[in-house]
């Protein structure tokens, strides 16, 4: 059960969570739900494990694939799930994610934009967060819909965490997986405790030690915790085939981040299982079905 003190407030690029007793939440971005290498069983797990623990539930974008549809020259017919096979294509796949989401969304909090979600704005003018975010709310419970990236802060008790999401952007960087932009990041975003990152469907937590100092002269320290949250598409698959395969990638982790909250102390915890080796079975009317269906 969610915590009935819960108070929560938007005013331009700033979410404000205000509970008392300290609060957990999910980090999760990156689910492509409408892409048949989504990992729905692990997803909807997730989710449930959520409800059931009354963790709240961040979602900070690529909720959809969105890349079947006309505009977009990545879109494969072998790609598109079979229910979703239709003109109205966008239309399908925000009805079934705001139905089989409907379940959670009094723990999901805010969900924003992804690249997939903007190239769908900029190239097919429909705002699928905007659409979503509306059809999960009720009179009770408001899902809250932010930007590419924004400011949340967390208050526990009169204790404030300033934290800052953001999206992510680039390339997928093999080697380091995203993590030298832990410092490009620390150094212009100084004033945040926690900051949010998504977009390559690596995985990290990585608390950057500071040296500060406060107006009365009294030196201490403390951490900057860098969260980057996979995912759910399991595009590698088992490694044969398919473009994540030709273009050198890797497998990739699946889930998220649980980041537990108390007053001033801050415990990131990875959340994440293995993909699995699924090998895809192609049928020219069916589409790409893997064995989790």
């Amino acid at each position: 059960m969610i915590n009935p003190e819960l108070v929560v407030n938007q005013e331009g690029v700033v979410t404000t969570i205000s509970t008392k007793g300290g609060l957990k939440f999910l980090q999760l971005s990156d689910i492509h739900f409408d892409s048949i290498d989504c990992n729905r069983d692990q997803l909807f797990s997730d989710m449930q494990h959520a409800l059931d623990n009354g963790w709240y539930i961040l979602m900070l974008g690529d909720i959809f694939d969105a890349m079947q549809g006309r505009f977009d020259p990545r879109r494969s017919m072998n790609k598109v799930r079979p229910e979703y096979r239709s003109e109205d294509y966008y239309d399908k796949i925000v009805d079934d994610a705001i139905e089989q989401f409907a379940p959670y969304s009094e723990n999901i909090l805010l969900i924003t934009d992804g690249n997939h979600e903007t190239s769908v704005l900029k190239n097919a003018n429909t705002d699928l967060i905007k659409r979503l975010t509306r059809g999960l709310s009720t009179k009770n419970h408001v899902v809250l819909r932010g930007g590419y990236g924004g400011v949340i802060m967390f208050n526990d008790s009169g204790y404030i965490t300033p934290s800052k999401y953001f999206h992510g952007s680039g390339g997928e960087a093999p080697v380091t997986r995203g993590s030298i932009q832990t410092n490009r990041q620390a150094v212009f975003l100084p004033d945040f405790n926690i900051i949010m990152n998504g977009h390559s469907h690596h995985q990290y937590i990585i608390p950057i030690t500071r040296e500060r100092v406060t107006l009365d002269g009294e030196q201490y320290f403390d951490f900057q915790w860098h969260l980057r949250s996979p995912g759910y598409v399991m595009s590698y698959g088992d490694g044969s085939q398919g473009w994540e395969v030709t273009r050198g990638g890797v497998p990739k982790p699946v889930g998220g981040v649980l980041v537990e909250i108390h007053e001033k102390d801050i415990r990131p915890t990875p959340w994440v299982t293995p993909p699995k080796p699924i090998k895809p079975e192609v049928n020219l009317y069916d589409g790409i079905i893997f064995p989790q269906e």
